[in-house]
């Protein structure tokens, strides 16, 4: 059953907290509250609490700098008897995030005329089928479970440096206007230019594809890659030509030669951004670097020999560790220990002399 509307207008104050939204219901110690009770202000305050912990600062700060955009009704229906409350079934955030202006205007915080006027005349749509629950479902069937399908990673990117670079927008104004955080946005921003930069290689260029951000975007998070690559954060770009062509090499497919019997080309050795996360591992070790860039070797080869080195000096983390442990030990434990902890102390004692005795037989001359 398709559901029907129709547009009307409600005051912020007739606008009630759906308290057993979807949202909360998988929350610890979740109790779904009582229907004939959802008007009342303790109810009601306490589903904003819980939509303000959900994190809506950014959704607030976007309606602040934007306006609130009425594209997307929030949906309603009617509730109680005289009709004179609607309850919201689609849009509890956007309501949260209103009701909250609403606050800050009413302790004194500068909030632009459009938005003051809004609180009294919310523009909502109005479930009027008779079956609303069958209507809040199929509207949560959609919103919720198949989704509106919401822009990948590269769109999102695209569109935070357009506003950076072609609207001249700094970063929290870009923030504000598209409800992320200004780490977020800077994050974006700094793999879409390297995603760039690799489609104006002359070499490369031709190979570079959207496919490609999230590589570039792991590859900005992790400090040992940015300094291999050296990243220029002042022309948002790595500097090091050298290096980003071997970086090239890794995420591209190796070409065949032109010959009819050479076959098809060789896999990428980091298709994906899960291995650009592993890089950490292998750039501080030399021997595993040699291997990530010996065409005969695979990415695997390459992280084994550095796991391998990290479990080999992990030893000193776990000696540290005892010691430590060690050194808590109180005296009244000590009066408490039993045979067989002495024997495992002595065993440490016996252990450590030996490891001392032939440490100074290999090093000495």
């Amino acid at each position: 059953m398709t559901p029907d509307f129709k547009t009307i207008e409600v005051a912020l104050d007739d606008l009630l907290f759906d308290p057993n939204n979807f949202r909360f219901q998988d929350e610890p110690g979740y109790i779904a509250a009582d229907p004939t009770r959802f008007a009342e202000r303790k109810v009601q305050d306490r589903a904003a609490q819980r939509l303000r912990s959900e994190g809506i600062v950014e959704l607030k700060n976007s309606i602040l700098a934007n306006g609130f955009l009425t594209v997307e009704r929030i949906v309603v229906r009617a509730y109680g008897e005289d009709a004179s409350k609607f309850l919201v079934v689609e849009g509890n955030r956007r309501l949260a995030a209103l009701k909250w202006i609403r606050d800050d205007y009413d302790a004194g915080v500068p909030v632009s005329t459009e938005l003051v006027e809004l609180f009294g005349a919310v523009p909502v749509l109005e479930i009027t089928s008779q079956d609303t629950e069958s209507a809040y479902l199929a509207i949560m069937g959609v919103r919720h479970v198949g989704g509106i399908k919401e822009w990948g990673g590269y769109q999102r990117a695209k569109l935070v440096t357009e506003l950076r670079d072609s609207h001249e927008f700094d970063t929290q104004e870009v923030a504000s206007r598209l409800g992320m955080s200004a780490h977020e946005v800077n994050r974006r921003y700094r793999a879409f230019k390297a995603l760039q930069q690799m489609q104006n290689d002359e070499e490369y260029g031709e190979l570079a594809s959207s496919s490609m951000y999230p590589i570039f975007h792991e590859a900005l998070a992790i400090p040992a890659v940015r300094e291999w690559l050296e990243w220029n954060e002042s022309k948002s770009q790595f500097a090091s030509d050298e290096q980003l062509h071997l970086f090239y090499d890794l995420i591209t497919p190796t070409p065949v030669e032109d010959d009819e019997d050479a076959g098809d080309p060789q896999p990428a050795k980091m298709p994906t951004y899960l291995q650009v996360r592993e890089l950490k591992s292998i750039l501080h070790n030399g021997e595993a670097k040699r291997v990530l860039f010996d065409r005969d070797r695979s990415f695997n080869d390459a992280l084994g020999i550095a796991k391998a080195e990290e479990i080999s000096q992990s030893w000193r983390t776990q000696l540290a560790e005892a010691i430590s442990v060690m050194n808590t030990i109180g005296a009244l434990e000590l009066a408490a220990m039993t045979d067989t902890d002495v024997e495992s102390l002595k065993k440490v004692k016996s252990l450590s002399e030996s490891l001392i005795g032939l440490h100074k037989k290999l090093t000495s001359k």
